[in-house]
This record gives C-alpha cells, structure tokens and sequence, in this order.
C-alpha cells in the first residue's frame, strides 16, 4: 500500500535515515527510462542531492519485498522531478527519474 508523506519533519528524517550518505546504485531500468523520456543523467546527479527541495515522498513496498521510496522535488512553479529509490545497506537504488511539466495535484489525490 502506497502511502504519502508530507510532513517535513517525517521526509527530512526518512531521508536522513534511509537516503542521505549512500552510494548510488542506478539500475538498468533507469538507464532506459531516462533515455526513453530524454532525461540527462547529470541533470539526475543535480537533482538528487536537494533535498530541501523535497515536498513529498510516496513510501511503498516494491515487487520482491523492498521499501521504495519517491522522491518529489519541486523545480519552479509547474516542473517537478521524481526520483525513485530502494535504500539497500549502505547503498541506495536508483530505480527511476521522471519529469514533469504539469501540476502533480490529481496524481497524488488518487493515491490520499
């Protein structure tokens, strides 16, 4: 069950706790999700370490058992960047990096 943290208090422990110091681990899927929507790896590499830029984060259990974790940046005004991750020991998995040009409002309403 996908559940939506807002609270700043609670996304700045989660990524202190689970995210922050851990080495990046990007996975295939990524690799060809941000070539599919012709995102830049360095524009990624930028983003990730702002996370006073994070204003929610979708806290779910992934496929085979793992907690995942996205990551919702807030860009300017109407772009927003997700980066998804699978903390794993002292290395973090990058599973994902979209970006969107639009509100996000009705997505995270499907999931509240």
């Amino acid at each position: 069950m996908t559940v939506l943290i807002t609270d700043k208090k609670e996304i700045d422990k989660i990524i202190s706790d689970k995210i922050k110091g851990k080495k990046l681990i990007f996975t295939d899927y990524y690799n060809f999700g941000i070539m599919k929507r012709g995102i830049k790896h360095e524009q990624v590499l930028k983003i990730f370490p702002q996370f006073d830029r994070v204003f929610e984060i979708e806290k779910d259990i992934l496929k085979y058992g793992d907690m995942g974790y996205e990551l919702f940046y807030k860009l300017s005004n109407n772009t927003y960047f997700s980066i998804a991750t699978c903390p794993k020991d002292k290395n973090i998995l990058i599973i994902h990096a979209i970006e969107y040009k639009r509100s996000l409002e009705r997505r995270f309403r499907r999931i509240a």
